[in-house]
């Protein structure tokens, strides 16, 4: 229990917090703890944990002696005082400090054996190795794990859904006048009617007509819409990430380093070159992927539900390269706007380049899509 977080930045969080770096069970908890799934399927053996904040933290230089290894970011568990009053703050620890387990077992309490406080120091660690909490790469890691907590844990976030809705809308219009037999001019306010309804409450009745068409039912049927929520949830994070690239390419290729002897120099530029080439990679890959969901959607907008079906019930295995690569996308941009917010040419003494370099090489070599393309370069050669 070494580190307090207080009123401001618990607030903050509440307030701001996005899926991607924010796991917030104390919101979960608050709107599905009542219920049987919630009670039944937690996510973590001990209660507290599961009413934690969890979040994606860039690792200060004050902390950095924390860790027996140099980290850029780490996952970061915030422990409320109380979960009805997060204005009182709470307490704080990271995944991978030095001794993390006994930090663990210290803040949270309550553990009654060893087993359950290995099981959700395993099951952080994995968290802690995402490169971000989106709710479609969590579950699917979870499943391959074995774990299968409530629904409820996966829950887009409601900024997120707001700023979907119209893409939603929009991309779903198609589907409307096959699946509704509508037309004219509120097609576009059903349209959006039932966007609203596919990304808060895959069970509503108005989406009767919609389960028809998939031919789907039961728990295929929520769970092929699950995955075509995932399917949209990353076809709008690239519309959102593509504008941001094109800026920060120029800048980080352009990068400034102080301190540094010629070969670092070397090295060090052709370390750019390599991250922004696997960065390419992992984005060519998941470009292909959507490119295959939106040949199968079209299927289906023209009548031939089949293939679409088929692809939706393929879908979450795709969650864990698709979710890899676009969270390591977004951890490198995010991470170097934040470390340079203004316009001025980026600049780094040699030391700390090397570092960051260095997490960033070896974070975007991590993502499925590459380590494949880099196996079949490896047999062609």
């Amino acid at each position: 229990m070494r580190q307090k977080d207080g009123r401001r930045d618990l607030s903050l969080i509440r307030a701001s917090g996005s899926t991607a770096r924010v796991l917030n069970l104390t919101l979960a908890f608050e709107r599905f703890g009542d219920t049987d799934d919630f009670k039944n399927k937690p996510l973590f053996k001990n209660q507290r944990l599961n009413r934690a904040l969890i979040l994606k933290h860039v690792v200060r230089q004050h902390e950095r002696e924390l860790f027996t290894r140099p980290t850029t970011t780490a996952t970061k568990v915030i422990l409320p005082y109380a979960v009805e009053a997060l204005e009182l703050g709470g307490i704080s620890f990271m995944v991978h400090e030095i001794r993390f387990e006994r930090l663990l077992k210290d803040a949270v309490g309550g553990y009654t054996n060893d087993a359950d406080l290995t099981a959700d120091a395993e099951l952080l660690k994995v968290m802690a190795a995402l490169p971000s909490f989106d709710p479609f790469l969590l579950r699917e890691r979870l499943r391959v794990m074995g774990v299968d907590p409530a629904r409820a844990y996966f829950d887009i976030a409601e900024a997120d859904i707001g700023r979907m809705r119209a893409f939603v809308g929009k991309e779903i219009a198609q589907l409307v006048n096959l699946a509704f037999a509508t037309g004219g001019v509120d097609a576009g306010g059903l349209s959006q009617r039932l966007a609203d309804k596919l990304m808060t409450d895959e069970t509503a009745k108005t989406l009767d007509p919609l389960r028809q068409t998939l031919r789907l039912s039961g728990e295929e049927y929520i769970e092929g819409v699950f995955a075509w929520k995932g399917f949209l949830y990353y076809k709008w994070l690239m519309d959102e990430i593509r504008p941001g690239l094109g800026e920060f390419k120029p800048r980080f290729a352009g990068l400034r380093i102080s301190q540094a002897t010629a070969d670092e120099r070397r090295d060090l530029a052709e370390t750019r070159r390599d991250i922004l080439t696997k960065m390419e990679l992992a984005l060519g890959r998941v470009e292909e992927t959507l490119l295959e969901y939106g040949i199968a959607f079209a299927a289906l907008a023209e009548g031939q539900p089949s293939a679409f079906r088929t692809f939706l019930l393929k879908a979450p295995s795709m969650f864990i390269p698709i979710g890899e690569a676009v969270g390591v996308i977004r951890h490198i941009n995010s991470f170097w706007r934040f470390r340079f917010p203004d316009a001025a040419t980026p600049m780094m003494e040699a030391d700390e380049a090397i570092e960051v370099l260095h997490d960033f090489e070896t974070t975007v070599e991590g993502v499925d899509f590459v380590k494949s393309k880099t196996n079949e370069h490896k047999l062609a050669s």
